[in-house]
């Protein structure tokens, strides 16, 4: 006979001091030019390797026509269907920020003319994204007044961050790029718990929500 489900480990929220912009200062949302060395590699790989959809969404009850191929690895992917690449880049982060990713939503945009458009995300929590491939700006506005309060240009390796909080107040994008010519891949961590929530809450990844940790 197993052993019995204890529930849901204790794991280190990532901390404000952890997620510094490229001057060391502590920033949210936040950019980290060149957070991965390899970048071009991994670029090659996820290509390769990750099972790209045009409309991965519909699986969700999500009616959106989606410009751009994309990949949603959540628990039961990372069960059922591992990739290894992915499952590399979840260790790194994870190892990095001392968190829990317990989901990655993954975007290809074949050249400028894929976008994203104004969104708001609902994932109800923290999100590290890493970028690969040709340089893209990400755009992020207040919800009200629509004025930018960022606007990064991402390279191939680098990393940006933004909480749950932040992302409630905004909205954001990846804008159209005529002059792109080359493709683009995004990976967007979800992860559990975040610094914005308070200590002793874990994501229930059954029931998809948060719970407390007793």
């Amino acid at each position: 006979m197993g052993a019995e489900w204890s529930g849901f480990p204790k794991v280190r929220r990532v901390r404000p001091s952890m997620i510094r912009d490229a001057k060391g200062m502590m920033a949210d949302p936040a950019h980290l030019p060149g957070w991965l060395s390899d970048s071009e590699v991994i670029m090659e790989r996820l290509r390769r390797d990750v099972p790209w959809a045009q409309n991965p969404r519909e699986a969700f009850n999500w009616y959106q026509k989606l410009p751009q191929s994309a990949y949603y690895y959540g628990c039961d992917e990372m069960w059922k269907k591992p990739c290894a690449v992915l499952n590399e880049l979840v260790g790194r982060v994870e190892s990095q920020f001392q968190c829990n990713v317990f989901a990655v939503w993954c975007n290809l945009l074949k050249d400028g003319g894929n976008h994203i458009d104004w969104h708001q995300d609902k994932w109800g929590t923290d999100c590290i994204t890493l970028s690969f491939g040709t340089p893209r700006r990400f755009v992020m506005r207040d919800k009200k007044s629509k004025e930018t309060i960022a606007n990064f240009l991402l390279r191939s390796g680098d990393l940006y961050f933004f909480s749950e909080a932040a992302n409630q107040k905004t909205e954001h994008c990846v804008p159209k790029d005529d002059a792109c010519t080359d493709p683009r891949i995004s990976l967007l961590f979800f992860i559990d718990y975040p610094y914005s929530r308070p200590d002793g809450w874990l994501y229930d990844a059954t029931t998809h929500k948060y719970k407390q940790h007793k």
